[in-house]
């Protein structure tokens, strides 16, 4: 018998052919005995950037997490910068990103006395809110100048209290409204159902400001920003940031760390306040802001209109309302940018029309008891009245570009720490809120108020579709860790997802192509996980990518550490993670590929002593062929002698062997 088993030799000439860039594979059958090859690119898009948007919460419960989120922004960048860094001394082209922050805050509908009919007096048969004497519910007239005209002495303006910033008729001078006029019925669309009374504009009481303004409008999704002085509303990390020390606007880069976190007693972005709504709806917001961006509706308080040298930066707000007037340079044009949103909450998305009786009516009674939970079970027309989450990833999904999301979600967090989190939705505890160090409170300023639960179904319907995903607990002490964790779906594509799982690291090659198809680079071999006797133990994402090794298998599609099985063992997944910190490094316009010998069949084989049909002969019975044609191989140990296969899980019919042809005599080492 050679030296080198059979199968060494077929590895060996699959890994040098794919060395030379061999794409046309063409494995003739023997009898009944083949090999299936299998293959994975991702090319780069010709512009490396990410415009990324964080979408925090805003309600009266978020003043802890929210400080949380500030002060340990830190790894988010610093990972990020590490990157760049990384690319430069890689003689590669810096990524750029462009960051900006939104509410959850779209209205505000609490319960009223009032029910949706069409027999309301006086109401022509329309479906309004209707009195329960029979008579309509009235608001504000909402008014266009030169179009609308006011009735008595009010006037068309943006002055009225409790509605500035919009245009309603009532006396601009004082912002009053005269007694009995200037107002119009409330349409409504579910007739028998309870009206809210729908509220738009921020009403402050015993709450931290933030970025908003009292009585001017909830964002719905437009970008917001904080300070006394303008803070952009778009923090721009341009390449120029990392080739010179600032970026297009004049900014460098701790200007715009602290534009986002707010230093000393300064307001950052994303210290959106507490005076929001109690109807969070995170997903809606997100859809907002895109929707406006891509209308040219989004605005900043700084131009950007430099090609390369910084400018002054100059301006452009009205102090008292923080109204701005630039254009925001936010998602970049043609579909060449990565959009990534961070959702950061202590309850549950209720995203639902804008309507007083087709919107949730907030009937709050108690933490993961209010109207926004039971409306998903709650039949219509009562009911059923929130935006399917399939929606929203319908629209994500559907922008002609990459997409990531991260959720920092009311999820148990004890066994959820950052990357490759997958915790359930949960009433959370923090043991970091300010006052609370050390103690598990879920109260009214700390913790989960309600269980995640559309949350993890939008997490778990965007990764269903290719988008790259991080969740992670609201509770997590590790913010730096999650923080960190988002960096890593901002950047550059940094893995691939294969069709298939691979028979073997040896026969698993990854490559860098140029535009050509002609392969730039090989890279090097997998990073295999530390073995379970090790005194350090596992491998954290950091210390992983602190080897410099090139890529490794994790364990899903979020970045993550070398895969292990139950046993500590190395794993190989589908999944292939690029380290930002070794040399397989592709520049924008470039492929990697992944290219591999896949295993037979597609869930793999296994040995079952109580069962004659496993092993070598489940080869046999399952891809033909006489007896003694095939080998269940799963590999060899130092000894060598040939591994066991096994179930992945017991019952679970995925096994850790491939089919591989010629009998085992043949093929294991003696």
């Amino acid at each position: 018998m050679s030296s080198r088993p059979p199968r060494a030799r077929w590895a060996w000439a699959l890994a040098l052919a794919l060395a030379a860039g061999c794409q046309g594979y063409n494995f003739n059958p023997v009898g009944h005995c083949l090999i299936q090859p299998g293959t994975k690119r991702v090319t780069l898009s010709s512009v490396s950037s990410a415009d990324v948007l964080f979408v925090v919460d805003d309600s009266g419960s978020m003043g802890g997490e929210q400080d949380k989120l500030a002060s340990n922004f830190s790894a988010f960048i610093s990972n990020l910068d590490a990157a760049n860094a990384a690319r430069a001394d890689a003689g590669l082209e810096p990524f750029d990103f462009h960051i900006a922050v939104t509410t959850t805050s779209v209205f505000w509908n609490p319960q009223t006395a009032n029910t949706c009919s069409s027999t309301c007096t006086g109401a022509a048969g329309q479906l309004v809110c209707c009195r329960p004497d029979g008579t309509p519910a009235r608001q504000a007239k909402a008014c266009t100048v030169g179009v609308t005209t006011c009735p008595g002495t009010t006037t068309c303006g943006t002055n009225c209290t409790g509605l500035k910033g919009e245009r309603y008729c009532c006396d601009q001078a004082t912002g009053n409204f005269p007694l009995g006029s200037a107002t119009e019925t409330i349409p409504c669309s579910r007739a028998g159902v309870t009206c809210g009374s729908l509220q738009t504009h921020y009403d402050f009481a015993s709450c931290a400001a933030g970025t908003a303004v009292d009585e001017w409008p909830f964002p719905r999704g437009d970008f917001v920003s904080g300070g006394s002085a303008a803070n952009p509303r778009v923090l721009h990390f341009d390449k120029e940031l990392y080739t010179g020390t600032a970026n297009r606007q004049g900014f460098t880069r701790t200007q715009l760390v602290d534009f986002f976190a707010g230093p000393g007693a300064a307001v950052g972005n994303v210290e959106v306040g507490t005076c929001g709504s109690g109807e969070e709806q995170a997903l809606a917001a997100a859809r907002l802001s895109i929707e406006k961006a891509l209308a040219g509706q989004q605005k900043d308080t700084y131009a950007r209109t430099g090609t390369g040298t910084p400018l002054t930066p100059t301006p452009t707000w009205d102090p008292a309302t923080r109204t701005a007037s630039s254009p925001a340079d936010w998602l970049a044009p043609g579909g060449t940018s990565k959009v990534v949103l961070v959702f950061v909450g202590d309850e549950d998305d209720c995203s639902s029309p804008q309507d007083p009786s087709g919107g949730v009516v907030m009937l709050a009674e108690g933490p993961g008891n209010d109207a926004c939970t039971r409306d998903v079970t709650t039949a219509a027309p009562l009911g059923q009245k929130q935006a399917t989450v399939e929606s929203f990833a319908d629209f994500f999904m559907g922008l002609g570009r990459p997409v990531g999301a991260a959720f920092i979600f009311p999820a148990a967090q004890e066994s959820c720490s950052g990357d490759g989190c997958t915790a359930g939705p949960g009433l959370c505890c923090a043991r970091d809120c300010p006052g609370t160090l050390g103690v598990c409170t879920n109260n009214s300023t700390c913790g989960a108020q309600a269980e995640g639960k559309r949350l993890l179904s939008a997490a778990t319907e965007l990764r269903a579709r290719g988008a790259d995903v991080v969740v992670g607990s609201i509770c997590d002490q590790e913010f730096g860790t999650l923080l960190d964790s988002i960096a890593e779906i901002v950047k550059p594509p940094s893995g691939l997802t294969l069709p298939s799982l691979p028979a073997d690291t040896a026969v698993t090659l990854l490559r860098i192509a140029y535009p050509s198809g002609e392969t730039r680079k090989v890279c090097g071999r997998p990073l295999a996980p530390r073995p379970p006797t090790d005194p350090l133990g596992p491998y954290s994402l950091p210390d992983a990518q602190a080897t410099g090794a090139d890529w490794w298998f994790a364990e899903d599609g979020n970045p993550g550490a070398p895969a292990r099985d139950a046993g500590g063992n190395p794993e190989i997944t589908q999944f292939v993670y690029i380290n930002p910190q070794g040399t397989c490094i592709a520049n924008a316009g470039e492929t990697y590929s992944a290219d591999y010998l896949g295993r037979l069949p597609a869930g793999g084989c296994w040995n079952d002593t109580a069962s004659p049909t496993s092993g070598d002969e489940m080869c046999r019975r399952t891809l033909g062929g006489a007896a003694g044609s095939w080998t269940c191989f799963a590999g060899v140990d130092a000894t060598p002698a040939c591994v066991a296969p096994t179930e992945t899980a017991p019952g679970s019919g995925l096994g850790t062997g491939t089919c591989i042809c010629g009998a085992r005599a043949n093929n294991c080492p003696p």
